[in-house]
């Protein structure tokens, strides 16, 4: 990887990020993996990680209710593990889905919204890589992050409907994110759906629901700028649904670093975890294993 196409003058220009690609891991482990990340910063430089769940897992945002439904799904699939996030937003089904985290010093993208747009529309050059027509949503959902409206914890599931500056498909959400300050850094994750399923949590059983003739068709990239008003339609697309296959791990991770790269600037190499992170990581792993942090918001 070389210099980004869109580095700009200050400090974000300057940036060195390492990207990491991780295997799949349970939830827990990946939470105190991105927890690490933040809480070990090296000096002018910056972090993205991909990986994948492994078992399939609820995650909660950090301040959101354990709601009767959260419990009746955990219930009903009992393969499903669960783990609070260290950052906001609502819950999330991980299974066969997409996950990034982005680490940066905390003022280095901007303010907390900034650096919230600018990721986002990496994740967007990155999709429109792969042939997506992904645009940012306009802000008719439940509010953005990083500064535009947090979404109310307790509003219900995040793909219940697209916040501001998420990534949508013809108004179907089909990336969510999150943010926290953790120190001296910003942590931003997300989930991409590849061909997840989040039915259940929407109330809608083992599916979707059913979308307007033409939504999850794959199109070639857009102008950038706000979707137009869903219809009645699904909440959420799957990428899968939007280019009628799944692509390969290695080409997804590809394409979004590449479209986070000309977002972001700096220069971007493949990189690998260092000792202290990992040592952080696996002392972090207990909090996020803990039935007291888990449950803390049990409704």
């Amino acid at each position: 990887m070389g210099r980004g196409e869109g580095a700009r003058d200050g400090a974000e220009a300057r940036l060195a990020w390492r990207v990491l690609v991780d295997d799949a891991r349970p939830g827990a482990a990946n939470m105190a993996r991105d927890h690490a990340l933040a809480a070990c910063p090296g000096a002018g430089s910056g972090t993205v990680r991909f990986y994948r769940w492994e078992p399939a897992a609820l995650s909660l945002g950090r301040n959101e209710p354990l709601t009767v439904s959260y419990r009746r799904l955990l219930r009903e699939r009992p393969e499903l593990d669960a783990v609070r996030r260290p950052t906001g937003g609502r819950a999330v089904v991980h299974d066969g889905e997409l996950t990034y985290s982005v680490v940066a010093p905390l003022r280095a993208l901007g303010n907390l919204r900034e650096a919230y747009r600018r990721i986002n529309g990496g994740l967007m050059d990155g999709l429109r890589r792969l042939g997506v027509d992904a645009r940012c949503a306009n802000g008719n959902g439940a509010g953005g992050a990083g500064g535009a409206r947090p979404p109310d914890p307790g509003a219900g599931p995040c793909f219940l409907e697209p916040a501001e500056g998420e990534i949508v498909v013809d108004g179907c959400k089909l990336a969510g994110s999150a943010q926290a300050r953790i120190g001296d850094a910003l942590l931003q994750h997300g989930s991409l759906l590849l061909a997840a399923d989040q039915g259940q949590l929407l109330g809608q059983g083992n599916g979707g629901g059913s979308r307007d003739a033409g939504t999850g068709t794959g199109g070639t990239a857009g102008s950038e700028g706000a979707e137009p008003p869903a219809g009645t339609r699904a909440a959420f697309v799957t990428l899968a649904e939007v280019l009628g296959r799944t692509p390969s791990w290695t080409r997804m991770v590809e394409a979004l670093a590449g479209g986070l790269q000309g977002r972001l600037g700096g220069t971007w190499a493949r990189g690998s975890w260092t000792a202290r992170e990992l040592d952080m990581a696996m002392r972090l792993e207990a909090r996020y294993r803990s039935p007291g942090w888990t449950w803390r918001r049990a409704q």
